[in-house]
């Protein structure tokens, strides 16, 4: 390999390096964002043609890594690509090419400097190009590499590494890329973990309301034989409270867990199903009120309003509420649906679901006035359905 060629590699890579880079096991979860944001787009640009813009975006990544996948070969290329296209400007242009003065080109003279390390002459020269062209790109950074290295170490050659040196380099290289992997390995291995952790919480915390829910079921039992035996009645009294505080406390919780759920599967041809039933239930509340039936009209306005977002739910994301509590229904909008609209539909659905619970806990059929704003919130929501769904 021609010396001249490894030394204004190498002279790049010093450059283009700048001060030390962080080891990636230093940098942040931004920093690693950026840098792999910035790749992304050299890439994009390189394989587009646009190589200023490429090299710019992978002398980004160089500043904060070096050694990042192939970088530096993407800066090379882009170099060499962008030099090519200058020559093939001079060509066309002939004598009469921005940097040349008589039959010199000044450019190339102070390339050719720059590569010998003779950085002073090669400032010169480049100068020279500025004097013709003032805004000729390439001039303007190697007169810009010519500086640092004058300011850094003074216009000394450089001496062409030998091969312990650059299979020292190849190692730093390998290092770099073994502590990427690494990192990575430990970023899915702590993800997987925690994951692992979280399921084997929710199943400690099911299986303790199982054994609380037995617990509760024989002691309700004891309960009703002591009702019996004891005398004082307000002793049992007192017993019964506390036993039914106990089971709203540990129903409460079931429910809670329910509404984390992350919902069942569905396949998208359920849907157009989903929708039938949905608009079953909703003719069904329009009959029902007119006939002034109001806890039936009341029932099947929240059976709608559910079938409702249930189709929307599968048509686009391919999952459904819990049967038959539908307690999830509101996270599952919330988590899925990326509308401006979703707000407004999730406080319906849940104004909905708090009248159902509130029914459901005192034993008591809908009033008028309970059914009519059931219904209300029902064509709303089937409004809204509509208008989103295109069956």
């Amino acid at each position: 390999m021609d010396p001249k060629k490894i030394l204004f590699g190498c002279s790049l890579l010093i450059c283009w390096a700048g001060s030390p880079a962080p080891c990636p096991a230093e940098l942040t979860q931004s920093q690693r964002q950026e840098v792999a944001l910035r790749y992304y787009r050299g890439v994009v640009n390189f394989e587009a043609g646009n190589y200023e813009n490429a090299f710019a975006e992978f002398e980004a990544v160089a500043k904060v890594d070096p050694y990042y996948n192939d970088t530096q070969k993407y800066l090379k290329d882009c170099v060499d690509a962008l030099e090519r296209y200058r020559g093939r400007l001079f060509e066309e242009a002939g004598e009469s090419s921005k940097g040349k003065k008589g039959d010199t080109d000044f450019y190339f003279l102070g390339k050719s400097y720059y590569e010998k390390g003779e950085y002073k002459k090669a400032t010169d020269a480049f100068k020279a190009v500025l004097e013709t062209n003032p805004n000729d790109k390439f001039a303007l950074y190697y007169l810009q590499l010519c500086k640092r290295e004058l300011a850094g170490a003074g216009e000394t050659k450089k001496a062409t590494p030998t091969p312990e040196q650059l299979y020292t380099e190849t190692l730093v290289d390998l290092d770099k890329e073994v502590s990427y992997v690494k990192e990575d390995i430990r970023s899915q291995e702590e993800t997987e973990q925690f994951l692992e952790a979280k399921v084997r919480r929710m199943a400690e915390r099911e299986e303790l309301i199982k054994k609380k829910e037995m617990q509760l079921a024989r002691q309700e039992e004891i309960l009703k034989d002591e009702k019996k035996d004891y005398l004082a009645q307000e002793k049992i009294s007192k017993k019964a409270k506390r036993l039914q505080k106990d089971i709203e406390k540990w129903k409460g919780m079931r429910e809670r867990l329910e509404a984390q759920e992350p919902g069942t599967p569905a396949a998208v041809s359920e849907a157009p199903v989903c929708m039938n039933q949905a608009q079953t239930y909703y003719a069904r509340m329009k009959d029902h009120l007119r006939a002034s039936r109001w806890n039936s009209a009341g029932l099947n306005a929240i059976e709608a309003s559910l079938r409702f977002c249930d189709a929307v739910l599968i048509y686009f994301y391919s999952v459904k509420s819990a049967y038959p509590t539908h307690a999830n229904i509101n996270s599952l909008l919330l988590e899925h649906v990326q509308r401006s609209d979703i707000q407004e539909v999730v406080f319906m659905m849940r104004s909905i679901l708090n009248m159902k619970k509130i029914a459901e806990d005192e034993q008591a059929p809908f009033s008028r006035s309970q059914a009519v704003f059931l219904a209300d919130q029902a064509e709303k929501i089937s409004q809204w359905a509509r208008s989103v769904l295109p069956l």
